[in-house]
């Protein structure tokens, strides 16, 4: 695996990010957000090793199989050789999922895509990780299988989402592009998650339910809300969970900040020719609504990705603008100018404005501009006056 962001840039032919990471620790969510949501293949955390290629090695893996409660097999799945005891553990996990729709669709996707699944170390505060550079997903045993068993789901849809994106995704987006992206992953693996837990409830066990409602009660209040109104299998009640995950601001801007500084070292790190070919591109909001939020393979908040685009879904704390500004500048130093946080609506006070960081700053520019025309005009005025009066006195 890379330590840096440069030794991953100046690796030849690498040019795709993928997202995937699942966190409830704030110490050090940051630096694992930015390790497996933007640069995954850079940064991912791994407690295993693998080959030059960063590729799962065959006779690494043994196949399992996804098991009902009746004792039909629902899927094969790929996981590590390990001990009996934590393959017995990862088996409960997975057939646990296999009593709910939602489990069972995610872990088919996992198994047609041949995504490794393994209990481990997966490094401090992580209760899990989707690894896209070795396809595999990491659930850390350290923690109880209360929390690992909707991980494994939240996951499973990360790894879901990075094949599904597998060709509209890469290294050089904007800021803004970047953003989007892991916020609208992030969001609905929420919300797939939490639709597992309820139905899991719904079978008895409710024990991955309490620990969402412990953490997330603003997402799992939206899918109790929704399920009641459409109906708990409604798209527009996944619809309402995926958007609920952009109203926990301060947990969003955990994912914002790990935006930030990666930005922050592209600009420092990267080398010159890679400069000149970061932050040119843009991923279309259509494609991420499109393809990320799906059930089934289908999309449940349709194809329209202004909904990415709005006050409630881009916004940006204040300092977060302004630190993104001056990345965005720094840039154009060695390549491009970045200036993609213009796009965003400013959060300040825990309010959100009514108009984006560009609008607010063109307003400012104007009202400085017209100050100083004023300045200007009463000066002439004044001088004009002053001129006047010696004139007259002169006579």
């Amino acid at each position: 695996m890379s330590k840096s962001v440069s030794e991953f840039f100046s690796k030849q032919g690498i040019k795709k990010f993928k997202n995937g990471i699942k966190t409830f620790s704030d110490r050090h969510a940051t630096k694992m957000a930015a390790a497996s949501m933007i640069l995954a293949s850079a940064f991912a955390v791994s407690c295993r090793s693998v080959n030059a290629n960063n590729v799962v090695k065959s006779d690494e893996t043994v196949t399992a199989y996804a098991v009902t409660q009746a004792g039909d097999t629902l899927c094969s799945y790929q996981t590590l050789k390990q001990d009996s005891v934590s393959f017995a553990r990862l088996q409960k996990l997975v057939n646990n999922a296999v009593n709910t729709p939602t489990g069972r669709n995610v872990l088919e996707q996992i198994s047609q895509q041949g995504t490794v699944l393994y209990t481990g170390n997966a490094g401090q505060g992580v209760i899990g990780f989707f690894d896209p550079n070795t396809n595999s997903i990491c659930l850390n045993s350290v923690f109880k299988d209360d929390d690992l068993q909707s991980c494994l789901i939240h996951e499973g849809k990360h790894s879901v989402q990075s094949h599904a994106l597998n060709e509209n995704v890469d290294l050089f987006h904007t800021f803004g592009s970047n953003v989007m992206t892991t916020r609208v992953m992030e969001a609905d693996a929420m919300a797939t998650q939490t639709k597992f837990s309820y139905e899991l409830a719904q079978t008895g066990d409710s024990l991955a339910w309490k620990q969402l409602v412990n953490t997330h009660r603003g997402i799992t209040r939206a899918f109790e809300n929704g399920a009641k109104k459409h109906g708990q299998n409604s798209n527009e009640t996944m619809k309402e969970t995926m958007l609920a995950w952009y109203k926990n601001k301060s947990y969003v801007a955990l994912y914002d900040k790990s935006m930030i500084d990666f930005h922050k070292n592209v600009v420092l790190n990267v080398s010159n020719k890679m400069a000149k070919k970061a932050f040119t591109q843009t991923i279309s909001a259509d494609s991420l609504i499109k393809y990320v939020c799906t059930v089934d393979g289908k999309p449940y908040a349709g194809t329209d990705g202004s909904v990415l685009k709005t006050s409630s879904t881009a916004y940006l704390t204040e300092d977060f603008c302004k630190a993104a500004e001056t990345i965005g500048n720094s840039a154009a130093r060695r390549g491009n100018r970045d200036t993609s946080v213009n796009d965003f609506y400013v959060l300040k006070n825990g309010s959100v404005s009514d108009k984006t960081y560009g609008e607010i700053k063109a307003e400012k520019a104007k009202t400085s501009t017209q100050k100083k025309d004023q300045k200007l005009k009463n000066q002439s005025a004044a001088s004009f006056k002053t001129a006047a009066v010696l004139d007259y006195s002169g006579r």
